[in-house]
């Protein structure tokens, strides 16, 4: 990591080694393959309170309020973060049950600049974004409470990826 960055605090879950990545998800028809998911979109939430945070502290090369928008996105994620590790606890998952990839992080506290940054995080808002909408998608009838959580992270998401079009007219582009 570059001089001056923190290293991520892993909480609760259990990072694999650098330089591996983590196990393959496990099938979407199985609990585990769905806490697979759950477990994994629970440390993107975790990594990007941290990310958010440290930018705005970190960068100085963007506007006074970008850095404000950032900061103001720190209480939706913790929500998401919230809502998902509940949804963890009530389908029995735990964070620790199998390690996670610190990727987002890494590849985030790598940016050299606000306006990287701000592009790179805006890519990652809309991946998962859309893996949101894929999850909605397959569990709206086998678990609508955890659907409905999804869906709404989604829909929050979506003002996070806005921050890149505001700010420099770029929208991330995902397949």
């Amino acid at each position: 990591m570059n001089a001056g960055i923190p290293a991520l605090d892993a909480g609760h879950f259990v990072l694999c080694p650098a330089g591996e990545r983590p196990p393959r998800p496990r099938g979407m028809g199985t609990a585990e393959g769905v806490g697979d998911r759950l477990r994994t979109a629970a440390f993107a939430e975790w990594q990007a309170i941290t990310a958010f945070r440290w930018a705005a502290a970190h960068f100085d090369d963007v506007p006074h309020q970008l850095r404000a928008d950032w900061l103001a996105q720190v209480p939706d994620e913790e929500r998401h973060y919230q809502l998902i590790t509940a949804a963890m606890e009530r389908l029995g998952v735990t964070a620790a049950g199998r390690p996670v990839s610190d990727r987002l992080w890494r590849t985030l506290s790598a940016c050299a600049t606000g306006r990287d940054f701000c592009l790179q995080i805006a890519l990652e808002e809309e991946r998962g974004r859309q893996g949101a909408l894929r999850l909605v998608e397959f569990l709206a009838d086998a678990d609508p409470e955890t659907a409905a959580v999804f869906r709404q992270i989604a829909a929050d998401e979506v003002a996070h990826v806005e921050l890149a079009e505001k700010y420099f007219g770029w929208r991330p582009e995902v397949k």
